[in-house]
């Protein structure tokens, strides 16, 4: 049984393709309608799809949850804000408003956004850059305000077209081992920028376009004797608590069960509690030169427009962290997205953020992201649902209203040593590599080629060297085509012979060839194909001149794996279809998607059936009487709309009479035809375009009448499985003569 056989067994029917232009303009007639614009709504209001399917006994866990992750966000937040080298007001103000825009646009349920270690460290590059000198000058009265507000809506800005153009889907080629590799390196950057701050010195700024880390390294070391003892001194004992409290009290706390359970341990809190208390009753600063906080403002500063005079400076760091900031966030959304069993659209993500940080921009707020510790910390409390984000801004509230001069007497080295203790975690990232030397070489590669690249310029090209790597991974893999010989194993099962010792050849070579010949690698294909020829070669008497003599055999190409072609992969195929033929080798293809020979169909390198002018002719007399019966069924309808818009009236009189609506029964009637009416309308205009393609190829049918054809791939080289072409290889070989009329021919390329 060939694939023709096959199909009509089981009656294949190809499916229309509609184009891209019809689908968008499909999708914009479906929003347009009521119920299309209230889906969309709902799609990219998620809020309107959660609080209306909200049950109340989730209430109380997401008040839990939602308050836990508050205050586990207050100590975070200012150290993070340290982190970013802004004042730790500016973490809780980033902490407030991007969790409540998320809430009302983000699909992810246990996502908690804000600050985030990376975004923080790349926003620092960036203002330490522009607030340089050098640019002083150029941007008159800049403040670190302006930049992060700018670099804020910028961000939103370019998340919000990649949103647009679908830019979720390209964002795969950032892998996970690139982010890691990134990950990485900016966390080696932020621990270098806390040492001055653990030590009580200060480094002079610098905007060196290569090597930045480096240059900070050295100076340093060469600032290091300046240290305050009693600032290193705190910042031991604060490290020292917090390493003990990870390593012993946090475990013996996550087992108590009861109201606590999933609460985790508040060793942050609790530090910088500490911290304020013994600074303010032993007076640090004054006694010791020990630098705090000093002036925390209380409320919300008034909303401002960003400045875009600075974009051509920052944007190269905005398109870094608006990837950087997508990537992270979907990593932890799929997580619990696959747990949880429920939908994460990644295009909405995108979107989410970009609404984010736009909206957050006109407030002193800086890129924010989904951070790691917080999404665990807010699952593992229980949360249900975005309500949770809701309250830990509310608490973030609080603090920012009435908590803010509290924290006035709090050393900033504590802040440092709690973002040291918080990045060791992603800083262990560099333990993988021996793992992903082991199980994939060229993962190892990427990341060490990414990391290298972040340590020596900056996050943002790394970000584009991790995607770039990983796009030439991609390439070279594609090149490296792999190839088994089948043999039989047992009654339709064929396996490498070189891999299973009870696979045995069958009569016929079998070649099972990954991927298929595209462009990158129709050259192997050939090559594989020579090598099969050599051995048939062989196992023949006689010269190549002589080959004409010789009966025929066949090669089977299993082309299970064959996703797609193009242009070069197709005249591979048919290149090697004429040179086997040339040299009595009939090469059969075995389970080809349908996709893949339409394509050969409309590159002409099949055979196509002769056509009857008289069955044409035919057909077109059907579809005429088809077309005039559609034409007049719509006629009818125009009329009995028209008649039931007259006689409305009287039919309402009618059904009052009667009991029943019949004008209603009618309208629905009337609906229902005209779908299917439209449907044959769409089945004619198919079968007009094919009796066109048909009526083509019968004029060049004519044409072509006494003119020697090209060899063309033929019906009888397909089959739906090995087991059916080794059978069919048979016949085909052994009728030989039956089957082909070739012109036998010295000049071939085997």
């Amino acid at each position: 049984m060939n694939q023709d056989d096959y199909d009509k067994k089981y009656q294949f029917r190809r499916r229309r393709k509609v184009s891209w232009v019809k689908r968008k303009a499909d999708g914009i007639r479906a929003v347009v309608s009521r119920d299309g614009l209230e889906k969309a709504v709902k799609r990219r209001v998620p809020l309107i799809g959660w609080m209306s399917r909200y049950q109340w006994s989730y209430l109380a866990a997401d008040i839990i949850a939602g308050v836990t992750v508050g205050i586990y966000n207050v100590p975070q937040a200012m150290s993070y804000a340290t982190l970013a080298g802004l004042s730790p007001v500016y973490g809780l103000y980033a902490s407030f408003f991007p969790p409540i825009l998320y809430a009302i646009f983000g699909s992810a349920t246990h996502s908690s956004i804000g600050v985030f270690s990376i975004t923080c460290l790349m926003v620092n590059k960036c203002v330490e850059e522009l607030l340089h000198q050098d640019n002083s000058e150029r941007f008159p009265g800049i403040t670190k305000t302006d930049v992060i507000s700018s670099l804020c809506i910028l961000t939103g800005l370019i998340q919000l077209v990649m949103a647009l153009v679908r830019c979720n889907k390209l964002m795969n080629f950032l892998s996970e081992t690139a982010i890691s590799a990134v990950t990485f390196s900016a966390c080696f950057y932020g621990v270098v920028n806390q040492i001055p701050k653990l030590c009580g010195f200060s480094v002079p700024s610098r905007n060196e376009p290569y090597f930045h880390l480096f240059y900070a390294i050295a100076d340093i070391a060469e600032n290091i004797h300046k240290s305050n003892i009693a600032t290193v001194c705190i910042s031991v004992c604060t490290l020292v608590f917090l390493i003990f409290a990870k390593n012993f009290i946090e475990p013996v706390f996550n087992r108590q069960k009861g109201i606590i359970k999933g609460i985790p341990f508040p060793k942050e809190l609790i530090t910088i509690v500490v911290a304020i208390l013994a600074s303010h009753f032993m007076d640090f600063e004054k006694k010791y030169g020990v630098k705090i906080l000093k002036h925390v403002p209380t409320g919300f500063p008034s909303p401002s427009l960003p400045r875009i005079d600075i974009w051509s400076e920052i944007y190269s760091s905005a398109i870094g962290i608006a990837v950087v900031s997508y990537a992270v966030t979907m990593a932890m959304g799929q997580i619990f997205a696959k747990k949880y069993k429920y939908r994460l659209d990644s295009n909405q993500e995108l979107l989410a953020l970009g609404l984010v940080n736009v909206g957050s921009s006109f407030f002193p707020v800086f890129p924010t992201s989904c951070s790691l510790s917080r999404t665990l910390v807010n699952e593992k409390c229980g949360a249900r649902s975005q309500l949770s984000g809701f309250i830990a801004a509310l608490c973030i509230l609080i603090v920012i209203m009435f908590i803010g001069p509290l924290l006035e007497s709090l050393p900033s080295c504590v802040l440092a040593a709690i973002v040291l203790v918080v990045v060791e975690p992603l800083l262990r990232k560099c333990t993988e590599l021996p793992m992903l030397w082991r199980c994939s070489k060229a993962d190892f590669f990427i990341w060490i080629g990414t990391a290298t690249a972040t340590l020596c310029t900056d996050i943002a090209p790394g970000v584009a060297v991790g995607i770039s790597l990983v796009i030439l991974n991609i390439a070279i893999q594609s090149q490296q085509a792999s190839v088994k010989i089948l043999g039989q194993v047992k009654d339709n099962d064929f396996r490498p012979i070189d891999m299973y010792d009870s696979a045995t050849e069958t009569s016929f070579r079998i070649i099972h060839f990954v991927g298929g010949p595209v462009s990158e690698n129709c050259q192997s294909f050939e090559d594989v194909v020579m090598d099969a020829t050599n051995i048939i070669r062989k196992t023949r008497s006689g010269s190549i001149d002589s080959q004409g003599n010789k009966h025929w055999t066949a090669i089977i190409l299993d082309c299970t794996t064959w996703t797609r072609t193009d242009h070069m992969g197709i005249q591979a195929v048919q290149e090697v279809n004429k040179d086997l033929r040339k040299i009595q080798i009939l090469p059969l293809f075995v389970n080809l998607k349908a996709s893949i020979r339409r394509q050969y169909c409309l590159a002409e390198i099949l055979e196509q059936p002769d056509l009857d002018e008289a069955k044409l002719a035919k057909e077109e007399a059907r579809i005429l009487e088809e077309e005039a019966r559609i034409q007049e069924e719509k006629r009818k309808f125009s009329a009995i709309k028209v008649s039931m818009k007259k006689d409305k009236k009287r039919c309402v009189v009618d059904a009052m009479e009667s009991g029943e609506d019949g004008n209603t029964q009618v309208e629905i009637k009337l609906c229902y035809d005209e779908k299917e009416l439209n449907e044959a309308e769409k089945e004619l205009s198919a079968a007009k375009k094919e009796l066109a393609r048909q009526k083509k190829q019968l004029a060049q049918q004519n044409r072509n009448k006494g003119v020697v054809q090209p060899v063309k791939i033929s019906p009888i080289q397909f089959y739906p499985s090995i087991n059916d072409a080794v059978i069919s290889a048979h016949m085909l070989v052994k009728e030989e003569h039956h089957f082909f009329d070739i012109n036998k021919s010295t000049d071939h390329k085997f």
